[in-house]
């Protein structure tokens, strides 16, 4: 089995917007605290080779998959399918294309990273080894259910007895002497430590790159974002709310989770050796809206507490409302590693509850859910829609859509990994 790693620095070299919360007073970034970066990770069994590239961004349009796919296609002969891109969601990085509005985007800083992921490749192409795979899990107390019901109603706030995934998942590369080149994690947290502190940070996704990579010298650490669109860190959930923390803090929850990653690394039998047999398929999945009536964005537009960019968003949905479409097309992935695990992807911010019903309607041993591969919208499951709040529909139109998702998510969704899961199967 062949594997390269690589990592490209991807913190602006220009001035820019802040994404995440500052975008919507469209502030810039005050100064820098921890760099940005791309790290890309080549799985290769001779046969299906799979490149997974993970970005310290919130996330992006899928057009910049396509255009990285492009480029790998035209100069390294890679397959589509087999190239997925995926983004950390920090809320502590630039504007970027697809979610922020286009006034706030800086071209300057989009060429810049696109130029950047097309180094990230041609390096993981070309720092290549011979080494094993093996899979691990540890879990940890590090999120909370940010959906509470208060008075009848869907709140964002903490909810102890909420759902969450407890699961850290890892995917450990070592070379054919016993070094550790990659460690793969994967979690499902929103990271908003800090929250609307307006300095550059991978948040606590970074913090724990860069202690895995400080205590496995030589060594590349990924973060996979999981099904995080409703879950929020525990540190942030105090007297019944959500607050603002500190960097210290963002520390502290990266060291405990670095802790938990490097106890499972060294305790015999953590880990299990894989015989890859790889394989990918990548899809769309066509998921139906419930248009909002125009007084509803109106009522948005107008409304004296609402966010500036929200209310922005509005006007357009407003201005734009016929010809916007009743669906979005919503990327998603599948690849297998061996007969017993798998990696499922898929666009927008998956709810807790999606991964669930999924993983239970694959039916195999151990799936490794990644989500935010584009910034499509938050997707819940049919219970969430019924339940509402901000997840269901209230955070649509700061997408740009006309409406919230229709009843029916639950068996869109499952049908089109089945299918493509099948084959799958069949390829095998």
């Amino acid at each position: 089995m062949k594997f390269g790693v690589a990592k490209e620095l991807i913190t602006p070299d220009c001035l820019t917007p802040m994404g995440g919360y500052g975008s919507y007073f469209r502030k810039y970034f005050q100064g820098i605290h921890d760099d940005l970066y791309a790290r890309a990770l080549l799985l290769d069994d001779g046969k299906n080779p799979v490149l997974l590239i993970a970005v310290d961004l919130l996330f992006h349009d899928y057009a910049l998959t396509g255009k990285v796919q492009d480029y790998a296609a035209a100069a390294f002969g890679m397959d589509r399918d087999s190239l997925f891109i995926a983004y950390s969601h920090t809320h502590g990085g630039p504007s970027v294309e697809g979610y922020d509005e286009a006034s706030q985007v800086s071209p300057e800083y989009e060429a810049f990273l696109f130029e950047r992921l097309k180094c990230l490749i041609r390096r993981a192409l070309l720092n290549t080894f011979e080494g094993t795979l093996a899979y691990g899990l540890a879990e940890g107390d590090w999120n909370i259910n940010r959906r509470k019901l208060l008075n009848g109603k869907i709140v964002n706030a903490p909810n102890p007895e909420g759902g969450k995934d407890d699961r850290l998942q890892m995917l450990r590369i070592n070379d054919r002497t016993g070094n550790i080149k990659a460690v793969l994690f994967n979690y499902a947290c929103h990271p908003v430590t800090v929250r609307d502190t307006l300095y550059l940070s991978g948040d606590f996704p970074a913090r724990v790159c860069h202690l895995l990579e400080a205590e496995y010298f030589g060594a590349t650490a990924l973060f996979f974002q999981s099904a995080g669109g409703n879950a929020r860190p525990k540190a942030t959930a105090k007297f019944g709310e959500f607050i603002t923390c500190g960097y210290d803090e963002m520390n502290e929850m990266a060291m405990a989770m670095t802790q938990s990653i490097k106890g499972a690394v060294a305790r015999e039998g953590a880990f299990r050796l894989l015989e890859p047999e790889l394989e990918a398929r990548q899809f769309r999945i066509t998921l139906a809206l419930e248009p909002f009536s125009k007084q509803r964005i109106i009522a948005a537009i107008e409304d004296a507490e609402g966010f500036p960019a929200t209310k922005r968003i509005a006007e357009d949905v407003l201005a734009r409302y016929e010809e916007l479409p009743d669906a979005i097309s919503l990327p998603a992935g599948l690849i297998r590693l061996d007969a017993d695990h798998y990696v499922a992807l898929l666009g927008g911010e998956p709810c807790y509850e999606v991964m669930l019903k999924l993983q239970a309607s694959l039916g195999v041993k151990r799936l490794l859910f990644i989500g935010y591969l584009d910034s499509s919208a938050y997707i819940p499951d049919d219970k969430i829609i019924v339940e509402g709040g901000y997840e269901a529909d209230e955070s649509a139109l700061e997408y740009g859509l006309k409406g919230g998702f229709r009843p029916g998510i639950d068996r869109s969704i499952a049908e089109a990994f089945a299918q493509s899961f099948s084959s799958l199967s069949r390829g095998k």
